[in-house]
């Protein structure tokens, strides 16, 4: 097993590599891209640059750790089920980071929308540290998991309940975001706004 600071080293010699121009990395984005219209290569790059800013440094990572009183080794890991959403890059990746840090180990379900990214990650972690076999896998079928993470629409969270609804969970539903104004936005104001709007096509939650 890895411990807490080995899995935070790790994690951030990840954010350097995605904020790299790697040959295969870049292929990597590339192929997303194709696959997926959607992602288009800005909207990606947007994706990652948060990721590698917000969550991927060591001292933030770190005190994330501190906050949750997160022990050096995991004395009973869990294995954790994640089904990941395909609406925005990315979008399950914070799910995979907490279940990571926190010691536990993952099976994934990558939606086909959003694969390529996920699993370029997940191999790199492998190439870094070939304990990361045993905590990351990827699998068609969660079954016997002690917990599920799960994020889709309302129609697949009913099929989401039935299954995983018997265990420790969270599932995740359709959301919608409303912005309330009051007429004194200011420019800039407004210019975020938009973004918020047509960031990702719309597709986010946040949209």
């Amino acid at each position: 097993m890895m411990e807490l600071q080995e899995r935070i080293q790790l994690i951030s010699e990840i954010g350097k590599h995605l904020g790299s121009v790697d040959a295969n990395w870049l292929t990597a984005k590339e192929r997303a891209s194709r696959e997926n219209p959607w992602f288009i290569p800005e909207f990606i790059d947007h994706a990652v640059t948060q990721i590698c800013q917000q969550f991927l440094q060591a001292a933030a990572l770190a005190a994330w750790a501190k906050q949750y009183g997160l022990p050096a080794a995991t004395p009973s890991p869990k294995t954790v089920g994640l089904v990941t959403a395909g609406n925005i890059p990315l979008v399950g990746f914070h799910d995979l980071l907490c279940i990571f840090i926190s010691g536990h180990k993952a099976l994934i379900k990558p939606s086909s929308k959003d694969s390529i990214l996920l699993k370029y990650i997940v191999n790199k972690m492998s190439e870094l540290d070939a304990r990361v076999n045993d905590l990351i896998q990827f699998q068609e079928q969660l079954k016997n998991c002690d917990a599920y993470i799960a994020t889709g629409g309302n129609n697949t969270s009913r099929y989401f309940s039935y299954y995983f609804g018997k265990y420790p969970h969270i599932i995740r539903k359709n959301r919608t975001s409303v912005a309330i104004l009051d007429g004194t936005e200011t420019a800039g104001e407004l210019e975020a706004l938009g973004k918020d709007i047509m960031l990702y096509f719309g597709m986010g939650c946040r949209n």
